[in-house]
């Protein structure tokens, strides 16, 4: 894909096939192999959660055929789709994680941390905290209902990508990377426009738990925005692929504590 394009030419919100191939592309492990300028992907960024339903759409096909199927128990079935969502996604959310771990725990100022969370080794932190993501994603996956399981693994992707462009919009911009680019086909406005239709897509999903699951992805999105912009400055492209990974853990919390008391 062509990044290289003017910093601050006004980007208006207009999807297309081509920003919508682009931001695939950027998710995937799907090969677009066709020219995108970062304008047509800025342009698209609000269909970004409708792409987190197309990979959580894949993973309800394998949770069915795993549980349903074959028979697999709760635990494998968690197993495979979370491995195959993290592996589907090209494993950018899981880095993102693991950086921000790893710059989370040096003391200094933002700069320093900032500095940490761009190196491309891996440390302590950032292994304690995907271990930390990774095992409360399967404990709360392998905790809902299975009647459900099908609506959790749509709800917990697209909730997950929903966090995401919530933490960018929200957040300080960052100096470098392709995130400030992007942020200019949204903003705070249509950014509560898409809580209202993401909530009611949520109800037809899973009625008023899948509500609550929306919500809390956008809580989580502002919650580490808030978080990085205290502690690194600014909201990374890490950040948004932690505010994945985190918003995926949250709403699955929520779906079994709505699920309790709503259904």
């Amino acid at each position: 894909m062509d990044l290289q394009n003017k910093e601050n030419e006004k980007t208006i919100v207009k999807p297309s096939i081509n920003g919508l191939l682009g931001i695939i592309s950027f998710s995937t492990r799907i090969p677009v192999n066709r020219m995108v300028t970062i304008e047509e992907m800025a342009s698209s960024v609000v269909i970004w959660p409708y792409v987190g339903l197309l990979i959580g759409a894949l993973g309800a096909v394998l949770a069915y055929i795993s549980n349903f199927l074959l028979g697999f128990s709760a635990f494998l079935t968690a197993v495979l789709v979370y491995g195959f969502i993290i592996w589907f996604t090209g494993f950018n959310h899981v880095d993102g994680v693991m950086d921000m771990g790893d710059g989370l725990m040096v003391h200094g100022d933002c700069e320093k941390r900032l500095s940490v969370m761009r190196d491309s080794s891996v440390g302590t932190g950032g292994i304690a905290t995907f271990f930390i993501v990774a095992s409360l994603t399967l404990a709360a996956l392998t905790s809902i209902p299975s009647q459900y399981l099908i609506q959790t693994v749509l709800l917990m992707e697209f909730a997950s990508k929903f966090s995401m462009i919530t933490s960018m919009v929200i957040g300080n911009d960052d100096s470098r990377g392709i995130g400030r680019l992007i942020k200019s086909g949204i903003n705070s406005k249509i950014l509560l426009i898409l809580v209202i239709i993401n909530s009611l897509i949520g109800y037809l999903i899973l009625g008023a738990p899948g509500v609550c699951a929306i919500i809390s992805s956008v809580c989580t999105g502002l919650y580490l925005a808030h978080m990085a912009d205290n502690k690194f400055g600014c909201v990374t492209g890490d950040i948004m692929g932690a505010s994945n990974e985190i918003a995926r853990i949250v709403s699955l919390i929520v779906l079994i504590i709505a699920l309790n008391f709503l259904v």
